[in-house]
């Protein structure tokens, strides 16, 4: 555990010290992909992006595969019908994307683990079939190989073996329906947002709720800050709306006001820049970390979720006309 914990700070800072230095917050270009995008994860290891892009009528939906060298598609992988979020884990060079497929009855919600090296499915998991809000988020903890996917069905934390393709646990949130999930891999805690004004810190070993956060009253996605275990947490809320800023513990340490009805948020530890994408004012805020205050406003974003490639320090921003980059 510690050698892996050590690989990953190590190979973290080699790359953002590898950096190409670019002209700040100013969008470079945009990748356009047929009928936008959804959620949108990156591999800094692999310099590969990773975007949902929904094809509505279709029996599958697309998983768009970007180049982060020169930002072009290179290719699309055909994923189940219902696809919404992705993540990956860049030390085994796996993405795992999840969705519902609501034209299907019951409706079937799956996670399925992609060989990001071959651009191949290696398995498609069934989650649930329980009706509800569908799969909420997802993400990977590349120190012990375990994927955690907020089942907004069945109001749980569902937890993947990626090695052994199979679920292996689950995490009770106690009737709450989770809206969103995080992770610090380093603490191997979740950070989950409720959708409401409570966001659980979850103790992913003992699987247990740690403690419960009031904050907002619509918090819907979140972001870690590993180095400094700060959590950002988007209230989607009309103006004034907010970025709360907690402790790793859940302690509010701030709030920040951001454009109309944000929702993705993401951080890059080593620049400590945070990006939040509003929805309602199509624009991006970027947050200094050591003052938790906007530094940059980056207008004419349409976007929904955001991921920063620590390698590059490159912003990604899936929206209604594919992924826009921006420039750290």
């Amino acid at each position: 555990m510690m050698n892996r914990l050590c690989n990953i700070l190590a190979t973290s800072m080699l790359i953002a010290s590898l950096s190409a230095a670019v002209s700040a917050q100013s969008i470079t270009t945009t990748i356009p992909l047929p009928n936008g995008a959804l959620g949108i994860a990156v591999n800094p290891l692999a310099n590969r992006i990773y975007a949902v892009t929904p094809t509505p009528g279709a029996t599958t939906s697309d998983l768009a595969v970007i180049d982060g060298s020169s930002d072009t598609l290179l290719t699309n992988i055909a994923v189940p019908a219902g696809a919404q979020f992705v993540t990956a884990d860049y030390f085994t060079d796996r993405v795992f994307v999840t969705g519902c497929n609501y034209s299907a009855t019951p409706v079937p919600c799956t996670v399925t683990a992609i060989n990001g090296n071959t651009n191949t499915i290696i398995s498609t998991l069934l989650v649930t079939t329980t009706p509800g809000f569908g799969m909420a988020g997802i993400v990977a903890n590349p120190l012990d190989g375990l994927v955690y996917v907020a089942n907004a069905n069945d109001n749980v934390i569902d937890i993947i073996s990626a090695s052994k393709n199979a679920l292996v646990g689950t995490i009770s949130l106690n009737g709450n329906s989770p809206a969103a999930i995080a992770i610090n891999p380093i603490l191997n805690r979740l950070y989950v947002p409720y959708g409401s004004n409570q966001t659980a810190i979850v103790d992913a070993c003992s699987k247990q709720i740690l403690s419960t956060t009031t904050f907002g009253s619509s918090t819907v996605w979140a972001a870690v800050n590993y180095l400094n275990g700060y959590v950002y947490v988007t209230d989607d809320e009309l103006g004034p709306s907010m970025t709360g800023v907690f402790s790793a513990n859940g302690d509010v340490l701030a709030s920040i006001t951001v454009g109309d009805t944000p929702l993705g948020v993401d951080v890059d530890p080593f620049t400590n820049l945070v990006f939040v994408v509003s929805t309602g004012e199509n624009n991006v805020s970027v947050i200094d970390g050591a003052t938790n205050t906007i530094k940059a406003t980056v207008s004419g974003v349409p976007g929904l979720y955001v991921a920063v490639n620590v390698a590059t320090e490159k912003v990604y921003v899936a929206g209604t006309n594919g992924v826009t980059v921006i420039s750290e």
